[in-house]
C-alpha cells in the first residue's frame, strides 16, 4: 500500500461513523499505532478529575507529603492492572467485557456488563459536575444544570462517531493538556505553599493513608474495564512490552502529575473547599475553560465503553452484529442516564464522589483480578473467541466456577470494610483500617484457582477459532 492510499484510508475511516460494537476485529480491519495508547490515556488522566481527588486526599485529612506518598502508590497498584489488561485487546480482538464470557458464561456475564455500565455512566455523571462548576466559575450567569446539558452534546457526537475520532481526539488533546496543567503548577507553585498541619510530615494512621491510597487503586483501576476497547484494533501480532508500557505510562504520568497539583492546591488554599475553584483562584479562567474541555474524551470513553456493555446485554437475546443503530441507541441511553445522575446529585458532589469510588472498589478490584488470573495463568491467552458471540459455544450459559468465585471475592470484602455507609466487623480488629479492597484482590486469584479444581465445562472447544498468538 502507497503512502498516499495510507493517508486516505486513514481519513475514510476518521471520517464516518464506526460500524463495528461487540464483534472480533477481523485482520484486514486492525488499524493503529502503539504510541496512540500512549497519547489516549495520557489525555483521559490528564485531566481535572485527577486534580479533584488529589484534593479529596487532603480534605480527608492527610498532609500534603503523605498524600503525594498516597497518590504515587495507589496509582503504581492501579497502572500494573491497566498494563495487563492492555495486551488482552490486540490478541482476542474484542472489547474487555465481553472477555468476562470467558469466566462467566454467555448469560452469567450480564452481572458484570450491568456493574460496568453503572461505572461508565456513574463516572461520566460525576465528571460532567466537575467541567459544569468549572464553567459555572467562568460564566456565572449559566447555571450548573444547563453547562451540564450543554457538556453532553460533544460527548453524544464523538462516542456515536467512535474508535477512531476518540483517538484522534485524545492526540490533539495531549499537547494542550500538558502545557495546560505544566503552567498551572508552576502557577500555582508561585502563588503559597502548604502551611501547618497541611506540610506536616508527621505520619498519619495507616487506616487514612490506605484510604487515600485506595481512592488511586481504584481512580486507576476503574479504567480496567475499558482498556482493551481502545486497544482492540491493533495489530495481533503488536509488541505486548510496547504495548503495556505505553498504557501504564500514558496513565501514571498524568494520574500522578495531576494528582500532587490537586493535593498542593488543597494543601496551600485550606479556606478554600474546591479544588476547582483553586485553579481559577491560582491561574484564572482560561485554566477553567481548559480543566472544563479536558474531561471531554473521558466523558466519551466512559460512554463508549457504556455503550458496548449495553450492546454486550442486547446480545444476549438478538444479534447485534454491526448494527449502527444500536451504537446509537446505546450511546444516548448512557448519555441520558449520566447527565441525569449529574443533575440529581451536583449538590452534593465531593462525599458522593468519595463515596462513590469506594463502592467500586468493592466491585471491580475482584473482577480485575479474577480477569487477569484466568487470561495469564489459566488460559495464558487462548480462548474460543466465537463463543463469545453464542449461547451455544464453549461459554454458553453460565459458567458457576467463575460466577461463585467472583460473588465470594466480593462478599469476602464486607467484614473488612469500613465506609460512613457501613463499618465492617473486622475494622475494629485491624485497627480501623479498611483492607477490603486488598482482601477483594486476593480474594479474586485464591477462590478462582480454587473454583477451577471442581468439575466443570472446559473452556476451550477444539476446532474453533481461538485468539492467534502474539509476539512481544
Amino acid at each position: 500500500m502507497t503512502a498516499d492510499t495510507t493517508a486516505v484510508t486513514r481519513f475514510g475511516r476518521a471520517g464516518r461513523i464506526e460500524v463495528r460494537s461487540i464483534d472480533r476485529i477481523p485482520a484486514e480491519e486492525r488499524h493503529g499505532r502503539v504510541r496512540d495508547q500512549f497519547t489516549l490515556w495520557f489525555a483521559l488522566n490528564a485531566n481535572i478529575f485527577p486534580v479533584v481527588v488529589g484534593g479529596v486526599t487532603v480534605f480527608m485529612g492527610l498532609s500534603f507529603p503523605w498524600a503525594c506518598a498516597a497518590i504515587v502508590l495507589g496509582v503504581a497498584i492501579g497502572l500494573l492492572l491497566l498494563g495487563l489488561h492492555a495486551l488482552q485487546g490486540p490478541r482476542l480482538g474484542v472489547p474487555q467485557m465481553i472477555q468476562s464470557r470467558g469466566q462467566f458464561g454467555f448469560y452469567g456475564a450480564v452481572l458484570v456488563f450491568a456493574l460496568s455500565i453503572v461505572l461508565d455512566f456513574g463516572f461520566f455523571a460525576a465528571q460532567l459536575v466537575i467541567q459544569a462548576e468549572a464553567l459555572n466559575l467562568v460564566v456565572g450567569s449559566v447555571s450548573m444544570p444547563v453547562w451540564i446539558a450543554i457538556l453532553a452534546l460533544p460527548v453524544i457526537v464523538l462516542t456515536i462517531y467512535g474508535y477512531d475520532w476518540i483517538h484522534r481526539w485524545q492526540r490533539w488533546m495531549t499537547v494542550l493538556l500538558a502545557a495546560t496543567f505544566v503552567v498551572v503548577f508552576i502557577q500555582a507553585l508561585v502563588h503559597g505553599s502548604p502551611t501547618g498541619a497541611a506540610a506536616s510530615g508527621h505520619p498519619p494512621s495507616i487506616a487514612l493513608f490506605l484510604g487515600g491510597t485506595g481512592l488511586f487503586v481504584i481512580s486507576l483501576a476503574s479504567w480496567a474495564p475499558y482498556v482493551s476497547d481502545y486497544s482492540r484494533y491493533l495489530p495481533e501480532n503488536v509488541g505486548r512490552a510496547r504495548t503495556f508500557w505505553a498504557v501504564a505510562l500514558g496513565s501514571a504520568i498524568p494520574a500522578v502529575f495531576c494528582a500532587i497539583l490537586g493535593a498542593y492546591l488543597a494543601a496551600s488554599l485550606p479556606d478554600q473547599t474546591s479544588t476547582v475553584a483553586a485553579v481559577g483562584q491560582v491561574s484564572g479562567d482560561w485554566a477553567l475553560l481548559v480543566m472544563a474541555i479536558s474531561l471531554i474524551g473521558s466523558d466519551v470513553a466512559n460512554c463508549y465503553t457504556g455503550m458496548l456493555a449495553v450492546a454486550s446485554i442486547v446480545s444476549c437475546f438478538r444479534d447485534v452484529g454491526r448494527s449502527v443503530a444500536v451504537r446509537v441507541l446505546g450511546s444516548l441511553l448512557l448519555v441520558a442516564a449520566g447527565t441525569i445522575c449529574a443533575l440529581l446529585g451536583y449538590r452534593h458532589f465531593v462525599n458522593n464522589l468519595s463515596n462513590f469510588l469506594n463502592v467500586l472498589l468493592y466491585v471491580f478490584i475482584p473482577w480485575s483480578a479474577l480477569n487477569l488470573t484466568d487470561y495469564f495463568l489459566v488460559k495464558r491467552g487462548h480462548y474460543d473467541v466465537a463463543s463469545f458471540f453464542t449461547p451455544r459455544g464453549s461459554y454458553g450459559g453460565f459458567l458457576w466456577r467463575g460466577l461463585v468465585a467472583y460473588v465470594l471475592a466480593v462478599a469476602v470484602q464486607v467484614p473488612f470494610i469500613d465506609q460512613a455507609f457501613y463499618t465492617g466487623p473486622l475494622v475494629g480488629p485491624m485497627g480501623d483500617i479498611d483492607i477490603s479492597w486488598v482482601v477483594g484482590g486476593v480474594a479474586g486469584v485464591v477462590f478462582y484457582l480454587a473454583a477451577l479444581r471442581f468439575p466443570g465445562r472446559d473452556a476451550t472447544a477444539s476446532g474453533t477459532e481461538r485468539a492467534p498468538a502474539t509476539t512481544g
